[in-house]
């Protein structure tokens, strides 16, 4: 957006940064850092509200994230519309409790209910939106570049070889499965590294259980972003996706351009992600068949890798992602029509 001529301001949480790292620009973005109550099921929201309170005037708004609704239902109400981006079916991850779950059905609700215009990153999430509540969303997908930076120093860094390691990436949450990676890797009984990229605030539990059931070539790589994640993703023999929540993955489409053979979790999105370039599994034991299939077959996974770089540079491509937002933007600016 800022290189087809937008002023574009982002609003980062200052708990995130120290202060010497608050940079007041990155890449032509205007950065902003507020607030928020440092508690798992306060501080997405809190921070969202208190973000809200000083938006600069005549501004388009992009909030991600259904928790978000109680916050973008008070915009609406003094007449500012948003482009929302409903992120899945948030309220079936394993990381809430009772009451978290049913506030966020709640916010789909009244995320349905609103004047903003509602976007879907997957088909799936568009039908179940259609389904429930009767709400038509706009189907937008992520984009994917491939890794720019190609180095070897993280991969080196933490003692491993290029094309033999096996990748997994994201929060340490159940519903994203690192458990079922790790599983899987130890009933294979492969040899090579089980690569585990991501961390979880609130989930030291799940992290020692996690650390437990570990097969004893796991390497435990903390959170990487920028150059060292496009560095891992490189030099990766082949990537597993266990998450089993959400709409479209951006780890998913950032791996598919990287050219990785790709192993995923049997969801719907996963599916409509991934077409047929990549192989299907539902439980560690299905997991495991697979990479005793795969992890041996090194111009399998480079066939594999192929296709599923050249699916991602034809359906996820960030300057038609970046078009539709913008006149996403631009119809926000304009009243409501009647749905």
């Amino acid at each position: 957006m800022v290189e087809r001529g937008h002023e574009v301001t982002v609003y980062c949480r200052t708990s995130h940064y120290a202060p010497v790292e608050r940079k007041q620009c990155h890449l032509g973005m205007r950065l902003v850092y507020r607030p928020a109550v440092h508690q798992k099921h306060l501080e997405t929201i809190s921070h969202t509200a208190i973000s809200a309170l000083r938006l600069p005037r005549g501004a388009s708004v992009v909030c991600v994230g259904v928790g978000n609704a109680p916050v973008i239902r008070m915009l609406e109400m003094s007449g500012q519309r948003t482009v929302f981006n409903v992120d899945g079916a948030d309220w079936q991850r394993a990381k809430w409790g009772g009451f978290a779950s049913r506030y966020l059905r709640f916010c789909e609700a009244l995320a349905a209910g609103g004047s903003s215009i509602l976007v879907a990153d997957a088909a799936a999430v568009e039908s179940y939106y259609r389904e429930r509540y009767e709400r038509e969303t706009r189907l937008v997908p992520y984009g994917a570049d491939a890794p720019a930076d190609r180095g070897t120093d993280t991969v080196e860094e933490l003692g491993l070889k290029d094309g033999d390691y096996l990748l997994w990436v994201g929060r340490l949450v159940p519903e994203n499965d690192p458990l079922a990676f790790l599983e899987g890797v130890r009933r294979a009984r492969i040899a090579s590294p089980a690569v585990v990229v991501g961390d979880s605030s609130y989930m030291d539990g799940y992290k020692a259980e996690l650390h437990a059931a570990a097969p004893g070539n796991a390497v435990f790589a903390g959170y990487r972003f920028g150059s060292a994640y496009q560095q891992l993703t490189s030099h990766a023999g082949l990537f597993v996706l266990a998450a089993s929540v959400g709409g479209t993955h951006p780890v998913l489409v950032e791996q598919m351009a990287a050219g990785n053979a790709i192993l995923a979790r049997d969801t719907d999105s996963n599916r409509e992600v991934l077409g047929e370039e990549g192989l299907f599994w539902q439980t560690p034991e299905e997991l495991a068949a697979l990479l005793t299939e795969v992890w041996p077959d090194r111009q399998r996974r480079r066939e594999l890798g192929k296709r599923a770089r050249a699916r991602a540079r034809d359906r996820y491509d960030w300057e038609k992602v970046t078009s539709s937002y913008l006149e996403l933007c631009e119809e926000s600016l304009r009243p409501a029509t009647s749905r």
